[in-house]
């Protein structure tokens, strides 16, 4: 492939997001604001508090919408298009009825002039031009011409590396207390001419190997740029990174900080006054290096996590600024979110698995897994990681041990059976199951009055509006306190925590809405992040399928991909212990 042509397959590829980005929203936005309020696409607000430093208080009226924090929004009376007062506001929290916004563009004259009730839908930035530039780049200077895009082209020999500081690294990683395949990915990472790849699947210690890594790296007097696709991909490593004693700082806004520990966060790269010479680490985004924040720093090494989310123009726009990459992920969970493709083509579109599949590419995987014991790692090495993943450590032959005999659920809850399934409750749910939600908050309460630490509950769903149902159901069995420790989110926002006990609450029963979203329901890389989030307990409520009923999801036979999935979703459910409600 040639140079030129990549540059332009990236271009088509950024053009198409674009367009379709602006079409997603106008089409919210051109709805009627009672359809919006009933979908959970608008929220009523009732009152705005200018709070000062940058922010303001929304105190929002009735309705279960879809917004939750880090959206951006935009506020308007009612016509998103021709009615709109502020745009791109960022929702930094929610609390009581509440949300805390902020944004660059926000008017705070026009914030207290504005008529009640208003209405928030949903905002974005336009993207495109920091896109532009980096591929400008990438199209001038030597390290584009040189080694991105012959990179991307296939044309670039990728087979280097130096022996010497493989073992080096590998002997130092080792006697850190790393296992064996952890101690590969390092020794590959270091002594890697140009990139490195490391697949870690759930629990597998990525953010360990990423440390060492960087440690290593800085010992050598390197700079290195840490990024990913979110500001808390990037924090997470951060504060490992931090633990080394390895000179580190985040470089973004006031909203990038949350999660952030005992690691200084910059506006402005130029900010940290006490910065090396040589040896460190800055955190941002890929949008950082195309603005004042960072734009004229360059780097040895550049580390992507969560690299299996991270498309591939994102993570040209931070190759730009070095000369060697470190890829590390998993294409087996979550790819990135492409409105213009669809989730049923192959190629999912990240640069993780571009790279991870080039000839003669440095890979490594990361097989033991931390987090789940034997019987919950099962099902997902054999169906997903060709039987290589096995649980070690700790949590390999634990099980989850209540203080108290539950008075109900006894089953449910047994030590006995770590992985239990429930059918879903009802016949025509969709995005939410008030039935399912109610089922699952009861299930928690008796958890939790059996001597189950709240914090150690996670809930998983599909989607935002089943999830604030279950939020809804939890406040009417436990106080409020409590409820609130109880991580309740969607698959994409779970990916990365972990929990004690996991319930996975599908919602949807509604036949034919699930014969419409089924290239959705049933992405095994979405099934994937939600069963491998729980140490000792997996709850799975979802739909039972009929004989008549996957015979009508896999009918038609240009979907081989939902085929597949859903054999796998079967799978999965003849993995699991099944309960009925006569079984409690």
């Amino acid at each position: 492939m040639s140079l030129k042509l990549v540059l332009t397959e990236l271009r088509e590829l950024i053009q198409r997001e674009y367009d379709a980005n602006q079409a997603k929203l106008i089409e919210v936005w051109e709805k009627s604001i009672k359809q919006k309020i009933k979908s959970g696409e608008s929220q009523l607000i009732t009152h705005i508090t200018v709070k000062g430093n940058g922010y303001v208080e929304l105190t929002l009226g009735e309705g279960e919408s879809r917004f939750r924090e880090g959206d951006m929004i935009c506020l308007h009376l009612g016509d998103a298009i021709g009615s709109t007062f502020i745009n791109q506001a960022s929702i930094d929290d929610e609390y009581d009825g509440r949300w805390l916004i902020s944004g660059y563009k926000l008017d705070l004259n026009a914030l207290k002039q504005a008529k009640m009730p208003c209405y928030a839908d949903p905002d974005g930035m336009n993207l495109k031009p920091f896109y532009d530039q980096a591929l400008a780049e990438l199209a001038e200077t030597s390290i584009g011409l040189d080694i991105v895009l012959p990179l991307l082209a296939g044309d670039l020999k990728i087979d280097g590396i130096y022996e010497d500081e493989y073992q080096e690294a590998a002997d130092k990683a080792e006697l850190a207390g790393l296992n064996d395949k952890q101690a590969d990915a390092v020794g590959n990472a270091f002594a890697a001419q140009y990139l490195a790849c490391i697949q870690g699947p759930p629990g597998t210690g990525k953010t360990k190997v990423i440390s060492c890594i960087t440690k290593l790296l800085v010992e050598r007097n390197e700079r290195v740029f840490i990024t990913s696709h979110t500001h808390m991909a990037i924090n997470n490593a951060l504060n490992k990174i931090a633990k080394e004693g390895i000179a580190c700082i985040k470089v973004g806004g006031d909203n990038s900080k949350k999660g952030l520990d005992n690691v200084d966060c910059f506006g402005y790269a130029d900010d940290w006054e006490d910065r090396p010479d040589k040896g460190y680490v800055i955190g941002a985004t890929p949008f950082a290096t195309c603005s004042k924040r960072l734009d004229q720093y360059e780097f040895d090494t550049v580390i992507f996590d969560e690299a299996s989310q991270i498309t591939t123009p994102l993570a040209v726009m931070a190759m730009r600024k070095a000369k060697r990459y470190i890829f590390v992920g998993d294409h087996k969970q979550l790819p990135p979110v492409i409105l213009s493709k669809s989730v049923l083509e192959s190629d999912n579109d990240s640069i993780f698995s571009r790279l991870i599949n080039a000839p003669k590419v440095l890979e490594t995987m990361l097989s033991d897994t931390y987090r789940m014991n034997k019987y919950l790692s099962k099902w997902p090495s054999l169906a997903l990681y060709g039987g290589a993943l096995k649980s070690e450590g700790p949590n390999k032959d634990r099980l989850l041990e209540l203080p108290k005999i539950p008075e109900n659920y006894k089953n449910v809850l047994s030590s006995d059976i770590p992985f239990v399934y429930i059918k879903s409750p009802g016949h025509d749910a969709k995005t939410s199951n008030r039935s399912e939600a109610k089922l699952v908050a009861d299930i928690i309460k008796y958890a939790v009055s059996s001597g189950l630490t709240p914090d150690k509950i996670g809930v998983v769903s599909p989607y935002r509006n089943h999830g604030k149902v279950i939020k809804t159901e939890l406040l009417k069995v436990m106080p409020e306190n409590k409820a609130k420790e109880i991580v309740t989110d969607t698959v994409e926002r779970m990916q990365g925590q972990e929990r004690e006990m996991i319930i996975i609450s599908l919602c949807t029963t509604d036949v034919q809405f699930l014969t419409s979203v089924a290239s959705f329901f049933f992405q095994p890389e979405r099934l994937n992040v939600a069963i491998s989030r729980p140490m000792t307990k997996l709850i799975l409520i979802g739909p039972f399928l009929s004989d008549n009923l996957v015979a009508e999801l896999v009918s038609n036979p240009k979907e081989k991909t939902i085929n597949d999935n859903v054999q796998l979703y079967q799978s999965l459910l003849k993995a699991a212990t099944h309960l009925t409600e006569k079984e409690f």
